[in-house]
């Protein structure tokens, strides 16, 4: 199956998240994994995807970053399977989002997460792909990077937050930005999550 038949970027629905490009470093990853042990374990529940979801947005938020949530889709099977994945803004400009996203891929077993540097959608700096695993099955391989060489990251560039089991995992549209929570109990719950072991962390009805 080919990229273009799996999803292409809806610039439209994109365009607003990358403006803070201009201004801020950016990234995008997800927490989703079909299976334990590099793929060839047990297979994660939808429900235990979400779980795992949850808790990444909220060590992402605690840490002080922009989080939008985005459908997304990868080929699977002979078809599409969609998930949700995060857009991160480094709103604070403090300088240590490609550290802290290398960290949680690796924790949450991703085989690779997207940077995107200040200026990337303008082509003043480059966007890549960093492995964050050491799965035999990972193409990129751990710390390993590749570069986007588009001119720019446009609705016709197969830009993706990582690859799930070698396939890409394609940005499709944006769902909602995570707000902040209201008061000092929200953020002392949220920082609380960000803590938990993502099987304790409780999903809303």
């Amino acid at each position: 199956m080919k990229l273009k038949d799996i999803g292409v970027i809806a610039e439209s629905s994109l365009s607003r998240l990358y403006t803070h490009n201009e201004k801020h470093d950016c990234a995008a990853m997800t927490a989703f994994r079909t299976a334990r042990d590099c793929g060839d374990g047990e297979k994660y529940s939808k429900k235990e995807n979400k779980q795992r979801n949850k808790s990444l947005a909220a060590k992402l938020k605690s840490a002080g970053y922009g989080v939008t949530r985005l459908q997304g889709t990868y080929p699977e099977g002979g078809s599409t399977a969609k998930e949700e994945s995060f857009f991160i803004v480094d709103n604070n400009d403090k300088g240590n989002l490609e550290t802290n996203i290398k960290r949680l891929g690796s924790e949450f077993e991703q085989d690779s997460v997207l940077f995107m540097p200040k200026g990337s959608i303008n082509n003043k700096t480059k966007a890549y792909l960093v492995g964050t695993n050491r799965c035999p099955n990972n193409w990129l391989g751990s710390g390993n990077k590749e570069v986007f060489n588009k001119g720019k990251m446009g609705y016709d560039s197969p830009i993706y937050t990582s690859k799930v089991n070698g396939r890409p995992f394609i940005f499709e549209s944006v769902l909602e930005e995570i707000k902040d929570p209201g008061n000092g109990m929200g953020w002392w719950a949220l920082n609380r999550a960000a803590t938990k072991p993502w099987e304790e962390i409780e999903l809303n009805d």
